[in-house]
């Protein structure tokens, strides 16, 4: 029900940038200057240059243990390019140095995941679990595996684990809602929602919670959630299909017609629309 929203990181490759940039002690050699280089590169968004600073840094020392980082890292750079093949054969290199590093293994599952390749994302993310269980990342895309198969105890027993490691966990109140949601738990999903809306204000999540609170006979405070989404994305079609619903409960059925056309308009299939427009 709430759209999955992949987040890409390359926290690995900042870290070294930073390292490189804060720390007096270490001596500005060629290779560090390099690695500052990328640093700046992903700063700006700017994959060709870091592509390059990443090539050009494990040219200069070809042996140094950081270029495992490196180039899962130069992974992610040319997957943000549209290279998903030679991100992937770039990963899989670095998978084939060191296993059981959970920051390659991590860039490897988000580029499998975002190529529809989950049950290669979901053989990496129980590696990864297995040296690390508090893992959020791994855990959360072992979730949404589970949820797009189907198998809601598994995906709720993963959620459990990772509320209790991380219970203000932003990913975590995503998948908490979402669960809850299409479960038919509105009462419950409300809170963690709500948690999300907070932080990162968006229409699909005012849209959810809508739902929830039409379906619990909050409609005052539905109607807001509705008003609200709108004013960030007038296109969610969501938005409109529960405000027909609204509608159509206070028996303004010309209003709920219209927001019914309206949210088919935007991707919204008749099937679901077609009740509100009788």
């Amino acid at each position: 029900m709430i759209r999955w929203i992949l987040t890409l990181m390359i926290a690995a490759c900042c870290s070294l940038g930073a390292f490189a940039q804060n720390n007096d002690k270490v001596e500005e050699t060629p290779y560090i200057k390099m690695m500052g280089k990328a640093d700046s590169a992903i700063s700006n968004c700017d994959w060709e240059v870091d592509e390059r600073c990443l090539r050009n840094a494990m040219r200069i020392e070809p042996a140094n243990p950081a270029n495992l980082l490196l180039l899962s890292n130069l992974g992610m750079v040319q997957f943000y390019q549209g290279q998903d093949s030679l991100a992937l054969h770039t990963l899989t290199d670095a998978c084939n140095i060191a296993p059981r590093t959970v920051p390659v293994l991590a860039n490897r599952a988000t580029v499998y995941e975002a190529t529809g390749r989950y049950d290669e994302a979901l053989a990496d993310c129980n590696i990864i679990l297995e040296i690390d269980s508090a893992n959020v990342r791994a855990r959360a895309m072992r979730i949404n595996h589970n949820l797009r198969n189907g198998k809601i105890m598994e995906a709720e027993a993963d959620l459990d684990t990772l509320l209790r490691y991380s219970p203000d966990n932003h990913l975590g109140n995503i998948l908490a809602g979402n669960i809850y949601a299409s479960t038919g738990r509105y009462s419950e999903a409300i809170s963690p929602l709500s948690k999300v809306i907070e932080h990162d204000p968006q229409a699909e999540y005012y849209a959810v919670r809508a739902l929830c609170r039409i379906m619990t006979g909050n409609l005052n405070d539905a109607s807001i959630d509705i008003a609200e989404g709108l004013n960030i994305n007038p296109l969610e079609g969501e938005l409109y299909l529960y405000r027909a619903m609204l509608n159509k409960m206070r028996y303004r059925n010309d209003d709920a017609k219209k927001d019914a056309k309206r949210a088919i308009q935007l991707g919204i299939s008749q099937q679901r629309a077609l009740p509100f427009m009788k």
